[in-house]
């Protein structure tokens, strides 16, 4: 039977729905580094999961949550992950759990959000000087807070491989941060179209320099970059990016860039791609 609530999650009954498949949960809430504003945290549970005989199930933590099954709830598109993943399903692969946590109304705060505490000096400043970002605390409140409560009220996969962390531009920089800085609570990274063109080459260097991760270690990360139009912005920093890491020992067994030249920067080609990073991550926990 599937219960109209779990935990503090309860069951989305929105008037207009586009998803397919699954169940949609949401929690209303003020999150610990923003106080002033109460806001979504999406639950999505395939159809597979069984409430009365559950298996642990591999669970995937997003930004952005309100994008990810249903166009009415959106603020910039849809990924529709409900398809994919039903699909994925078909298969033999693991069907994962999705958790999305809803952005901020405003993009600079969306912005702050998502960014790692490195002072942006290319494009964007606030104020007199640098701005920097939180997701350093993002990400903390996710491993903290979020995917405890997640684990004691589902059956998750509590191994390593078993979590991921995703997101797109703001969201796929700090998907990346979480590779380099969450080595042990994340088997696997989803970055797509990251915003790294907010560092020079030699600030990416450092970051990574500084966190040193190690093959083997670190999350398996997969990149996904666009280029038309704006995500042109986007693809020499990526390529950069993985390129550094192949230099420090990672390989097709732990690192993938896909790029698409004729994609632009919006959900409808990240759904495109989703597939292929999602199975990746899939057939390692299978």
């Amino acid at each position: 039977m599937v219960p109209d609530r779990i935990g503090e999650f309860i069951r989305y009954k929105g008037k207009k729905t586009t998803m397919e498949y699954g169940y949609h949960y949401s929690l209303r809430t003020r999150l610990p580094f923003d106080r002033f504003f109460r806001r979504s945290i999406r639950l999505w549970i395939p159809e597979s999961y069984d409430f009365d005989n559950p298996k642990p199930t591999p669970v995937i933590y997003f930004s952005d949550g309100q994008n990810l099954v249903d166009y009415y709830l959106t603020a910039y598109g849809d990924w529709h992950l409900d398809r994919v993943i039903r699909e994925l399903g078909k298969e033999g692969l693991p069907e994962p759990i999705l958790v999305g946590i809803d952005c901020p109304k405003k993009p600079i705060k969306r912005t702050r959000e998502l960014n790692p505490p490195y002072p942006i000096s290319k494009r964007i400043k606030e104020g007199p000087g640098p701005m920097g970002g939180y997701a350093n605390r993002f990400i903390g409140y996710i491993t903290k807070v979020l995917k405890p409560y997640v684990d004691s009220i589902l059956c998750t996969d509590k191994r390593k491989i078993g979590s991921a962390i995703g997101g797109s531009s703001m969201g796929g920089i700090m998907a990346f941060y979480a590779f380099l800085s969450h080595p042990n609570d994340f088997g696997f990274s989803l970055s797509f179209s990251p915003a790294l063109f907010f560092y020079t080459d030699s600030e990416i260097s450092q970051f990574v320099d500084e966190a040193n991760p190690i093959p083997g270690e670190s999350p398996n990360l997969f990149l996904y970059v666009g280029g038309k139009d704006f995500e042109k912005e986007f693809v020499h920093a990526t390529r950069f990016t993985y390129k550094l890491l192949l230099s420090k020992g990672f390989d097709s067994s732990n690192l993938v860039l896909e790029e698409d030249p004729k994609a632009i920067h919006h959900e409808e080609a990240w759904y495109r791609h989703s597939p292929s990073a999602l199975r990746w991550w899939l057939e390692k926990v299978k």
